[in-house]
């Protein structure tokens, strides 16, 4: 069976997403396209991430709106799934999930296509008119055909009550999947300095580092114990605010070099406004690393309340579970262990990967 990704945002959660399940997929017999846009900050060596066996062909998409490129977009993704002819059609997020779905719908493929959404962010977009017309995007999206799935289970009652008018016809739930066999987990035999206090991810509004910068800056007020640190980079107005709140900031990293930092945690500290169900936030539960997070959609189905870590409804609530771990090493190490047991039977690369070929299959069957 031959598998057409297609994947605007080559960077961060959704690439490593669309890297570790292409490589599955062409170990498990598929034959596998990847067409991608490239962005400033997509990995320097992404290339070496693929497996040699996934075929990358360059289709470059504009993050934002832009009617000349999105148009040159469109007939280079349906110029290209024409010629392949492939059995699926597997798109990921906003942009590239439209596009495709336009290319499909031309086609006449779309019902043999997957839309993963990977977090539905319309809802927090300030500007009316602009919430709105991207709303408004996703039902035409909707209207083109293909079947979404949702990341988790918050995700799907929004799109069923928002997108599909309330029905779950075309809408399915697949939770994602990380490889663990990528992971080092945490040695609570070797102890820091300090309580380390950290997140991955690029600095961006979606992580919300405002709310992170200010918690940080009570606690490095208050004492001395604790380090606070951002594994990733972005704009140099966010990595001064982190900094001046005490923060140290890494700078962008390969994957490797992130994921080897993540062990050295004793909390993961996520403060984001939204997620889909974080890639980052699953790999440090995975590898025996308590955390706290806000509550939003995802982030409450990976973090056990209590028991993995804790799910603060408001900035108070994160600053008085972030003191209560910081104070009890016992705590983090027994929160610990429950994550990486409970990542590692619910969240697995595998178990994602099953889940989506049985859906690619029922697909094939369906439309022959």
């Amino acid at each position: 069976m031959h598998i057409v990704h297609v994947i605007e945002p080559m960077e961060h959660g959704v690439f490593i997403w669309v890297v570790d399940m292409s490589n599955r997929l062409v170990e498990d017999g598929y034959k596998v396209t990847v067409l991608h846009s490239i962005r400033e900050h997509t990995p320097p060596n992404w290339r070496e991430m693929f497996d040699p066996r996934v075929e990358l062909i360059h289709v470059q998409m504009s993050r934002s709106i832009d009617p000349v490129m999105d148009v040159k977009a469109l007939i280079g993704l349906t110029k290209n799934i024409k010629r392949i002819n492939p059995d699926i059609i597997h798109t990921h997020s906003s942009k590239g999930g439209f596009l495709a779905r336009a290319a499909g719908f031309m086609l006449r493929k779309n019902k043999r296509l997957l839309y993963t959404s990977h977090a539905i962010h319309y809802p927090l977009i300030e500007q009316p008119i602009k919430r709105k017309l991207y709303k408004y995007f996703e039902h035409i999206g909707y209207w083109l055909g293909g079947t979404i799935v949702a990341c988790g289970k918050e995700e799907y009652e929004i799109i069923r009550k928002d997108i599909t008018n309330g029905s779950g016809k075309r809408l399915i739930r697949i939770s994602n999947g990380i490889d663990t066999v990528q992971l080092t987990p945490k040695d609570y035999s070797v102890k820091n300095e300090k309580v380390k206090v950290g997140v991955v991810g690029r600095i961006s509004l979606q992580k919300a580092p405002w709310v992170f910068a200010a918690i940080a800056d009570k606690v490095n007020k208050k004492r001395n114990d604790v380090e606070f640190i951002w594994i990733g980079g972005g704009e140099k107005d966010d990595v001064e605010m982190l900094n001046k709140a005490g923060v140290e900031v890494t700078g962008m990293l390969d994957r490797s070099d992130a994921l080897k930092l993540i062990p050295s945690l004793d909390i993961y500290f996520q403060t984001s406004a939204y997620e889909g169900l974080s890639l980052a936030l699953l790999e440090a539960q995975a590898s025996g690393i308590p955390a706290i997070v806000t509550k939003i959609p995802g982030n409450d189905e990976v973090v056990q309340h209590g028991v993995t870590g804790y799910v603060g409804e408001d900035e108070e609530a994160l600053m008085t579970h972030l003191e209560e771990l910081i104070d009890s090493p016992e705590k983090r190490e027994e929160m610990g262990h429950n994550s990486k047991e409970h990542t590692e039977e619910h969240f697995s690369l595998t178990a994602m990967a099953d889940q989506y070929k049985a859906e690619y299959q029922k697909m094939v069957d369906a439309n022959s």
